[in-house]
């Protein structure tokens, strides 16, 4: 039996109902950042928690599903052959400019989730600090209202590979390495 994920706006509207006030890209982002900053543990959910709902615990039902959406981002991310790793954004039948707005919404928690994680962030130079500038400039990402709808959802595209492939970038840099164990004959 696999377990199903809500869609982008069944997830939102629990997490209305909550009174959680988080959009799923949010909330992707953020725990995509821990996972990415090497966060192997459970201590993810005291962080969940604190920086996202004031310090209270989730709904059983909600924390469940949050649950099952940490394991996928941790299994595509682990997966660097098969790059499975998706951002969750609005559906693709959205108005772009609302992805646009999840894009950075995204970009942003994740850059949050990251730091937690990893709290000399800042220290980061060559790929990586370069990777981390480029996100910053992602959550700020701006358009205008006469904007090109076509054009601006080509450019969105191919921000949203970069930043899937960035977000591998982070994984295989921060993750500790797997400690081999030594076999004595």
């Amino acid at each position: 039996m696999t377990e199903q994920r809500s869609s982008y706006a069944q997830f939102a509207h629990q997490l209305k109902m909550a009174n959680i006030a988080l959009t799923p890209a949010e909330l992707h982002g953020f725990l995509s950042g821990l996972v990415c900053g090497g966060v192997l543990d459970e201590s993810w959910l005291p962080l969940l928690y604190q920086f996202t709902n004031d310090d209270h615990a989730y709904p059983t039902s909600l924390l469940a599903e949050i649950k099952l959406i940490y394991k996928t981002i941790n299994t595509q991310l682990g997966d660097i052959d098969g790059f499975n790793f998706e951002l969750w954004l609005p559906e693709e039948d959205t108005h772009v400019f609302a992805q646009a707005d999840a894009l950075s919404e995204w970009a942003n928690h994740f850059l949050l989730g990251l730091g937690l994680a990893q709290p000399t962030l800042s220290k980061e130079k060559n790929e990586i600090g370069e990777a981390i500038d480029d996100l910053h400039d992602i959550c700020q990402l701006g358009y205008e209202e006469n904007d090109d709808p076509e054009e601006l959802a080509e450019a969105l595209e191919e921000i949203i590979e970069y930043v899937r492939t960035v977000a591998t970038l982070f994984y295989t840099h921060f993750r500790p390495e797997p400690t081999q164990k030594t076999v004595l004959h």
